[in-house]
């Protein structure tokens, strides 16, 4: 017998055909995993113990019928995987969904194999399959609480640069009114005639833009006045639309998606139009070469696991806003950042990174929550939960609202 060949079984230490088989069986009835085997229509020829522990059909009910441990959502998987092995391939699966006998979920890893004659014909399909649901469970759960950790990390740096921020623009703002009401009274005595006039209204004007930035970094520290409203987003959405066309310029579409039958919701008119606005430049600015921008409506209603997920949300009835883009999206990496004040992907001079920090501020201190998804040249959709009213008591504005004549930096 020549070296290269392998060596058979039955001819190891004297050990015949016969006692060769018995082997195999003790094997089969002591693996701790379960080996089933099938004919090519799918009905079991082999079960063995492991099997019946991990499935919960006996041997006996199993052989011979085509079980339903296969979900009828995955079907069509089942038989993809079944005629790739009777073409001959061997494979493994690491993680199947399949079904015990009273019908529980259960996870498998499964290695599968062509049965073959001597002459090669494939007669029959066998399969080792593992129970990993308690391993997939454990993963879930730590990926789910690494989440959570990453999510709670996230709010509490956010909550301490909010805090820095407030208390820089509070103090600045002061120095802000001296410089402004100075420049005012110098304004108010200088003759009209006088070559100072311009240098003194440059600094007023300096005065006012730097007021413009304390405004944005008090509503992120969620310190600035609020005169809530009970509002319609639907009026105020429809309102704004023509301004937003004109803001986002003829290359980019604008598709406004309206709920028919939109709940209330409380906030201050004012700030949630400037949030829209920051969003919509926003997205804008993400699709220099055009695209379509979609804002649109809905109720919603948050989950208790959804709030456990995402720490700071109040389980419940709200009503969704989202505004969408079909632009250059965001990596992870400056989704991380992304409403971080002064935090901006823009050439230097195109922005002061505050526009997406104003609106997490506005909208957390309207009492909602704001996420976005994205994906890196797959566009982006930021979506803001409002708390809903049930019982608006003094009704519902939003197609009366003045708009912002610009939108804010």
């Amino acid at each position: 017998m020549s070296v290269d060949q392998p060596i058979p079984l039955s001819d190891v230490g004297g050990i015949d055909r016969p006692a060769t088989s018995r082997i195999l069986a003790t094997l089969i009835e002591a693996s701790p995993l379960a080996i089933v085997t099938f004919d090519p229509e799918g009905i079991v020829t082999l079960w063995n113990p492991a099997a019946e522990r991990i499935f919960g059909w006996s041997e006996n009910e199993a052989l011979g019928t085509r079980l339903p441990f296969v979900p009828a959502e995955k079907q069509a998987e089942f038989l993809e995987l079944r005629r790739r092995a009777l073409l001959g391939e061997a494979f493994t699966e690491p993680e199947l969904h399949r079904r015990r006998v009273d019908g529980s979920p259960i996870v498998v890893s499964v290695s599968t194999a062509p049965l073959r004659r001597p002459d090669g014909a494939i007669y029959g399909i066998m399969s080792i399959l593992m129970d990993v649901t308690e391993q997939k469970a454990a993963e879930e759960t730590r990926n789910r609480l690494t989440m959570v950790e990453e999510q709670l990390r996230q709010s509490q740096k956010m909550e301490a640069v909010g805090r820095l921020a407030g208390g820089v623009a509070h103090d600045f703002n002061n120095l802000l009114t001296a410089i402004s009401g100075y420049s005012d009274l110098l304004l108010h005595r200088l003759p009209d005639y006088s070559t100072l006039r311009r240098d003194v209204e440059e600094i007023r004007k300096a005065g006012d833009r730097a007021a413009a930035l304390t405004r944005q970094l008090l509503a992120f520290s969620r310190r600035q006045v609020l005169q809530p409203k009970v509002l319609d987003l639907n009026a105020m959405v429809t309102k704004m639309g023509r301004m937003l066309r004109r803001l986002i310029g003829e290359d980019i579409e604008l598709s406004i998606d309206l709920s028919a039958s939109l709940s209330r919701v409380k906030a201050d008119p004012g700030q949630i139009e400037q949030v829209i606005v920051n969003l919509t430049v926003n997205a804008r600015d993400a699709m220099p070469d055009g695209g379509r921008i979609t804002i649109a409506t809905a109720d919603a209603d948050l989950s208790s696991s959804y709030a456990a997920a995402h720490p700071g949300v109040v389980p419940g009835l709200h009503v969704l806003l989202s505004v969408a883009d079909t632009g250059r999206g965001m990596n992870d990496e400056t989704q991380a950042h992304l409403f971080e004040p002064f935090f901006t992907t823009k050439e230097r001079g195109k922005g002061t990174g505050l526009g997406l920090a104003t609106v997490y501020g506005i909208v957390q201190q309207s009492g909602g929550h704001i996420r976005v998804n994205s994906a890196a040249e797959h566009g982006s959709t930021f979506l803001i939960y409002l708390p809903r009213v049930e019982d608006p008591e003094d009704g519902a504005e939003g197609a009366d609202l003045p708009l912002l004549p610009h939108p804010s930096p």
